[in-house]
């Protein structure tokens, strides 16, 4: 049995990284502070910025409780950092560039002081392109062991799950959010997923440039927590490449209503046109 979180208003950590995210760093720290609900403690990690985003981070300082900025070493270590800080009973990550639902944190914390025994709330993931709705990606943890089926950027972890089965590993550098959430779910931690969308990110395309590293961390994720299982073997790895080359393929050709049944219908993660 996790410890209750039995407070009418329990703490709630948001955490945000950040490097030389000035174009983006804004709207993210005002979609936490301006939350519904009021007990908050908003920690942001930069990892040494170069560009205006430290100035612009320090104009909503009195708003922040902790501020760091130094090199750091890399993504894990500056989600890390933030979560060594942390003092919230449940703990959200997002990242510069993405962005909160106004009353996302509020909806978090009625579900987790309702099911006394959820370790990780997955909500749904809103992608725009510029101000218009793109689609919407709604998570599925109960398929975790196939890939990354859930939207990291909509997850809320409770706080103790960190000191029971551990932070983010450093041997990660693009599948570090994978790797945890899936060692939380081999390890018996609960997960809930829901329909609503807790956070928003912008579209950008399919990165072409380091999914095939991404693919291979996951699949090196499987293969240290799976063992045997077939999600861990190569041939399931080769499957989930091809399928990826697939996507990539019907984008670049402006395949568009074949890309909209792809999405809705074969991704592991559905995604639905808004």
């Amino acid at each position: 049995m996790l410890n209750n979180i039995s407070s009418t208003s329990p703490l709630a950590s948001i955490i945000t990284i950040v490097l030389n995210g000035e174009a983006d760093i804004r709207r993210t720290i005002e979609s936490v502070l301006g939350q519904s609900y009021p007990n908050i403690e908003y920690i942001v990690i930069d990892g040494g910025s170069e560009d205006n985003t430290i100035p612009i981070i320090r104009e909503y300082e009195s708003q922040i409780a902790h501020f760091q900025s130094e090199k750091d070493a890399g993504i894990s270590d500056g989600f890390n950092r933030g979560i060594r800080l942390a003092s919230g009973a449940i703990i959200g990550l997002i990242n510069a560039g993405d962005w909160y639902s106004s009353n996302a944190v509020e909806s978090v914390v009625e579900l987790f002081q309702k099911n006394g025994d959820l370790g990780v709330l997955c909500g749904a993931l809103q992608f725009y392109k510029g101000k218009e709705k793109e689609y919407c990606c709604f998570s599925e943890p109960r398929l975790l062991k196939r890939d990354m089926s859930v939207t990291h950027p909509s997850c809320f972890v409770r706080s103790e799950l960190y000191a029971r089965f551990g932070d983010f590993s450093n041997q990660y550098k693009l599948a570090m959010d994978y790797e945890l959430l899936l060692r939380f779910k081999v390890n018996g931690a609960q997960f809930m997923a829901t329909e609503t969308v807790f956070a928003n990110m912008e579209h950008d395309g399919i990165s072409e440039e380091n999914w095939q590293d991404a693919l291979a961390e996951t699949h090196r994720a499987r293969s240290e927590l799976l063992g045997n299982s077939f999600y861990a073997g190569r041939i399931y790895y080769i499957f989930l490449v091809c399928k990826r080359k697939v996507r990539m393929f019907l984008e670049r050709a402006g395949a568009d209503s074949v890309l909209a049944f792809y999405r809705s219908k074969l991704a592991l993660v559905k995604k639905f046109k808004t």
